[in-house]
């Protein structure tokens, strides 16, 4: 299962799994490098980048969301299946890929017969020990986590609009990366003569750039 998944993450390209990576004679210390065996385009980069990009969704907002860990996007898929017909046992999975962008691990979890409070749901049960490992095992990889855009959008000072008139107020807003809400009608053309009487936020209150400022004109 680690293997299929590796493929889907390498854009498609299939490596046999190896153990060992090089060997070392302790004495001569001549390094023999254990060949890489690989198999290119065994699916397509599409169908690569499609299954990602759904894996992703599974733990944004699906049923591999408890597998999230802050700052990294994070790929994976839950399982849930019988261990036996009508034995009453369960065996619980998840498999997940991070970060989706340019993977680099693939990690699996596999809980035969789980019994905890949990319950024996994937999603449940495997996928926050998934998280956990990945919680772990990117920074000790020094993947870089990534800017929540929402935390970059500075917060400022709702300035005072009232007695500007509409112009002048969509300048000052402009500046500070606001916009302005009115109701628009005949007066639309009278914007560098209307004045504005009312606003929400109230002057003061602190926002997020992007927002807007409601005005109520004369």
């Amino acid at each position: 299962m680690v293997t299929a998944v590796s493929t889907i993450a390498n854009g498609g390209n299939h490596v046999t799994p190896r153990v060992v990576k090089q060997i070392i004679d302790s004495k001569t210390g001549e390094v023999k490098d254990i060949e890489v065996k690989k198999q290119e385009g065994v699916i397509s980069k599409k169908t690569s980048e499609d299954v990602l990009s759904m894996m992703k969704s599974v733990v944004a907002e699906g049923t591999g969301k408890n597998a999230k860990v802050e700052g990294y996007s994070i790929g994976g898929k839950t399982g849930t299946s019988e261990d036996g017909v009508n034995t009453g046992k369960y065996v619980t999975s998840f498999i997940g890929v991070a970060p989706i962008e340019d993977p680099e691990v693939v990690v699996l979890v596999t809980l035969y017969n789980p019994t905890g409070e949990g319950g024996h749901q994937g999603g449940g049960v495997a996928a926050p020990v998934g998280g956990q490992i990945f919680s772990e095992v990117l920074p000790y990889l020094e993947v870089q986590k990534e800017e929540n855009e929402e935390d970059m959008i500075m917060e400022i000072e709702v300035p005072n609009l009232i007695g500007l008139t509409i112009k002048e107020a969509k300048d000052k807003l402009k500046e500070l990366d606001l916009e302005i809400e009115y109701e628009k009608g005949e007066e639309e053309v009278l914007e560098s003569e209307i004045t504005i009487k009312e606003q929400l936020p109230k002057p003061g209150i602190k926002i997020k750039q992007k927002n807007k400022i409601i005005v109520e004109v004369q």
